[in-house]
């Protein structure tokens, strides 16, 4: 399969779901942006565009992700329209890891995804 020069446009929320009030005042708000910063970090490692069986896959999903105690990046919710997207995002998401001294315990991160390839 030949390389092809492909664009993933990540558009990551500045914002987080929370259940519990870590990071309110202080040293709590360089945690979390250290956090998202760590998250960030695995989603730019993992996800990528990809290629099936040579053909360009293009679509967009919005995605749900919460980091467990151990660092485990779990899928919160996907929805996309393209079920190669989300296969692939659901398998790349289950390689991520989070040191346990980054995680911020409750927090679900929001991202949009736009896989375009480029001409």
């Amino acid at each position: 399969m030949k390389a092809l020069a492909m664009t993933l446009a990540l558009i990551v929320s500045t914002f987080s779901l929370s259940a519990n009030d870590n990071g309110q005042n202080g040293n709590g708000k360089d945690k979390i942006a250290a956090f998202k910063d760590a998250v960030t970090a695995q989603v730019n490692k993992h996800l990528f565009f990809l290629v099936d069986n040579g053909e360009k896959v293009e679509g967009q999903a919005d995605v749900m992700l919460q980091v467990m105690p151990e660092g485990d990046v779990q899928v919160v919710l996907i929805q996309t329209k393209n079920i190669l997207v989300k296969k692939f995002i659901e398998h790349q998401v289950s390689k991520m890891k989070i040191k346990k001294d980054e995680v911020v315990a409750g927090e679900i991160l929001k991202f949009r995804f736009v896989f375009k390839a480029r001409n």
